[in-house]
């Protein structure tokens, strides 16, 4: 076997450009938003289903059960009613028994955190053994096989998956104030948590000590959260106005470049958000200093922490949008693999792989915690593992400029293997693509990489075509839909000058170049 020559066979040549852009062109418009484990996404199983036969020794589809309704994203509304329960019990009962309520209080928002951790973290459908009412749903992978020419010695897997996100609500309406919501909540979360926890600790002191009272700590609290909420606002405020304010190297360094622009609604939202913290302190402050207690604490943290609950409470819709760039782009690229694997078959013999079996693999539920990857490699990681098997996710392949090869996932804290990601990175530089090497920001989710390596296939991992810069633009948002993708193909020296054109059947292109590559390269492996 020897590698192709631009003389040979073109990986990016029209042909394999309009063939992606037409799969996801089709499946946008016969199907539309793919929810996990809904009627589209077996639609749209069904469809690639098809158009895998035409390339693939096989193809079948595995189905599994899982509980969309129980993903993180459903968390995040309910972490609002469990901080809002928790406040309104501290409040109506602590003058029963503050110790009773206080520990109460703790232990709903304790609760809560082990809840989105065990989710969002951990992937692990746990609220599942307590809400027994939410019943399992199903959904399904689509798998092809294409055999090499000889005994199969090596496998690479290329995994994509069908489903597309519930709508995130802030990041559609109000972009950066996405990040906003976000950091807010999480601090909102802590400041509760050390109120509650404050009066616990004082509540078990007056047992022993007599006299002990909280007010000057509600003093010292009232100060905090009078200066740190607000400030912490203002500070994002000016933060945005910084990030599209500096050039792009600097802005590549405040929260990953993902402020590139500063909208209408987002500017609203922040200006409006500071007036009401300001004058809603100033008509609380001689409240607050008159008898302070740990009650009127948490009424003004519950008070400038409002617009956090709010944003909570509607951050996701059942909606599901588009989603052609996640993740139709990497499902076009794997079908794109089949397409050109089997022209090589037919036409181009010395290409084609001798020892490796290449699998083609669509996961259902990615969006609600990789639940496909999980089921597919949980049934087959046994087998597979028996000879030399890499797997390779693929997600939101956007970025003509810049390809992520990520080495861990930062959410989920899971590793990936140093010969693949290694292996990857030599392909995009032996085909001249811009590649960085890095950890997947926390922030930006997980892809279906962790799900396979959790359940058994450790040979993995993931990249990534999200320009960060980009994110919030489209990100799980309506405008992740077709006019995003350029439909005419241009030169990959021409990337684009924002988010809504960027030359995003170069990067397809490009990541179909370094799969094919990587094919080739573990073929000739000895």
């Amino acid at each position: 076997m020897v590698f192709l020559t631009k003389e040979e066979y073109v990986i990016g040549s029209q042909e394999n450009s309009d063939y992606m852009y037409n799969i996801i062109k089709d499946v946008l418009e016969q199907i539309g938003p793919r929810g996990s484990c809904t009627e589209e996404e077996k639609k749209s199983a069904e469809f690639f289903s098809k158009e895998l036969s035409s390339f693939c020794d096989s193809v079948y589809t595995e189905r599994f059960e899982t509980y969309p309704q129980l993903s993180v994203h459903s968390w995040i509304p309910r972490s609002a009613f469990f901080i809002s329960l928790s406040v309104l019990l501290f409040v109506i009962f602590y003058n029963l028994s503050s110790l009773i309520i206080s520990l109460i209080s703790t232990l709903l928002l304790f609760f809560n955190l082990f809840l989105v951790y065990k989710h969002y973290l951990r992937s692990e459908m746990w609220g599942a053994k307590i809400f027994f009412f939410y019943k399992k749903k199903q959904s399904q992978n689509v798998i092809g096989i294409i055999k090499p020419k000889e005994e199969i010695k090596k496998r690479v897997i290329f995994a994509s998956h069908l489903d597309s996100a519930q709508r995130f609500n802030i990041a559609q309406y109000f972009r950066e104030g996405y990040i906003y919501i976000i950091v807010g909540t999480i601090l909102s979360i802590f400041f509760f948590l050390i109120i509650y926890l404050v009066q616990l600790v004082y509540s078990i002191l007056e047992i022993f000590l007599v006299g002990i009272n909280t007010e000057g700590i509600s003093i010292i609290l009232n100060w905090i959260i009078l200066i740190f909420l607000p400030g912490c606002t203002i500070f994002i405020f000016l933060l945005e106005i910084i990030s599209v304010s500096v050039n792009k190297k600097v802005r590549e360094k405040i929260l990953y470049g993902a402020i590139s622009d500063l909208t209408r609604n987002n500017v609203i939202l922040m200006i409006s958000v500071i007036i009401y913290q300001l004058v809603i302190n100033l008509v609380l402050f001689k409240f607050l200093f008159t008898n302070p207690t740990l009650v009127k604490t948490i009424g003004l943290l519950f008070l400038n922490s409002i617009q956090f609950l709010i944003g909570m409470t509607y951050f996701s819709s059942k909606k599901a949008v588009p989603g052609a760039l996640d993740n139709l782009s990497a499902c076009a690229i794997v079908a794109c693999i089949g397409k050109i694997l089997n022209d090589w078959r037919e036409k181009y013999p010395n290409l084609y792989p001798k020892n490796t079996e290449v699998i083609l693999a669509m996961f259902g539920c990615e969006e609600v915690g990789v639940k496909g990857a999980e089921a597919f490699a949980e049934k087959h990681s046994n087998e597979y593992n028996k000879i030399d098997t890499s797997c390779i996710a693929l997600d939101t392949i956007g970025d003509p400029e810049l390809l992520n090869i990520f080495t861990r996932e930062g959410s989920t804290g899971i590793d990936f293997h140093p010969d693949v990601y290694n292996l990857l990175a030599r392909c995009a530089k032996e085909n001249d693509v811009n590649y960085r090497i890095s950890v997947q920001p926390w922030v930006s989710g997980g892809t279906d990489g962790s799900g396979l390596v959790k359940k058994g296939l450790k040979k993995t991992a993931a990249f990534v075509g999200l320009k960060y810069s980009d994110y919030l633009y489209y990100y799980h948002t309506d405008r992740d839909n077709l006019n995003l993708i350029n439909k005419e193909r241009r030169p990959c020296n021409d990337y684009g000058t924002k988010w809504n054109n960027r030359n995003v059947r170069c990067a397809l292109e490009n990541a179909l170049k370094i799969c094919l590559c990587y094919i080739q390269k573990k073929d000739l492996e000895k």
